[in-house]
């Protein structure tokens, strides 16, 4: 049980306290205050809401979440509807490998691989653009934040997926056995049995989906690049990084990553919540 507790301690609690501390310090990188650092309250939170690069970044964050929450559930929900309605147990494992394919590639790989899908001039979505007679787009620029959310999606839809294949996997066939007796259309078995059913998974999916993104930060910070700064991929968690690392600004930049782990926990004691846990 100790050995167990020691890289957790070292390398998750510890971090966590220090950044706590640190967001209630005016520690930098670097500058005088890299070496005579002091205790200054909340002052670090106080100059945030005079910040708009702050609250620009909170409203892009609120904009990626919420539409990769609506996409990735409604895409996740609809592969599983796939798998799970299929009666050939080697379609269904067929299907269930092809759609999980997007989940298995490595984190760092996948902004690297979807680059190559919106490429300007070699990318597969302005050659699809290009034969339907449609103006080409530059995704990895002007609709660099919509390429962001999009291969958020690609890449996380399989987790709901996962997660809702099992809800519904769990409802006894007898129900729509039943239903189809009595005459059932597929909405009405849709609407009446399956939703009812799997409401508090479906929850859990939501509220798991947005924690996931909240502090997504190897997507934007990759896809970006450098560009990161140009405010169309500055998620709360790239703002806290160039705060902290390129301006210096520690405290600050631990700050914001405090207000980001205050929302996770309580949507996770929400999560705790609803499981009945």
């Amino acid at each position: 049980m100790i050995p167990a507790l020691i890289p957790m301690v070292v390398f998750q609690l510890y971090p966590a306290l220090n950044a706590v501390w640190f967001s209630m310090t005016n520690i930098a990188i670097k500058g005088p205050h890299a070496v005579d650092w002091s205790f200054i309250g909340l002052e670090n939170f106080e100059y945030l809401p005079r910040d708009p690069y702050f609250f620009h970044s909170v409203k892009l964050t609120g904009y990626y979440c919420a539409a990769s929450l609506v996409l990735r559930f409604i895409l996740g929900f609809t592969a599983a509807l796939f798998v799970t309605s299929s009666r050939s147990k080697r379609r269904t494992g067929l299907l269930t490998f092809l759609f999980l394919i997007p989940h298995i590639i490595p984190g760092t790989i996948k902004p690297l691989l979807y680059l190559s899908l919106i490429d300007v001039n070699f990318g597969l979505y302005n050659r699809v653009l290009r034969v339907l007679h449609l103006p080409p787009q530059s995704w990895t620029y002007e609709r660099l934040t919509e390429s962001l959310i999009s291969l958020n999606v690609w890449a996380g839809y399989a987790f709901a997926m996962i997660i809702l294949i099992s809800a519904l996997s769990s409802i006894p066939r007898e129900y729509y056995e039943i239903a189809d007796i009595y005459g059932a259309s597929r909405w009405t078995k849709f609407f009446r049995i399956t939703l009812p059913l799997i409401k508090f998974p479906i929850m859990l999916c939501l509220i798991m989906i947005f924690k996931e993104d909240i502090d997504d930060f190897t997507y934007p910070y990759i896809l970006g690049g450098a560009r990161a700064e140009n405010f169309k991929t500055d998620l709360l968690s790239v703002h806290a990084y160039f705060k902290a690392f390129k301006y210096g600004e520690l405290g600050i930049g631990c700050a914001i990553g405090l207000i980001i782990g205050i929302v996770v926990f309580i949507l996770t004691l929400l999560q705790l919540w609803i499981g009945g846990v």
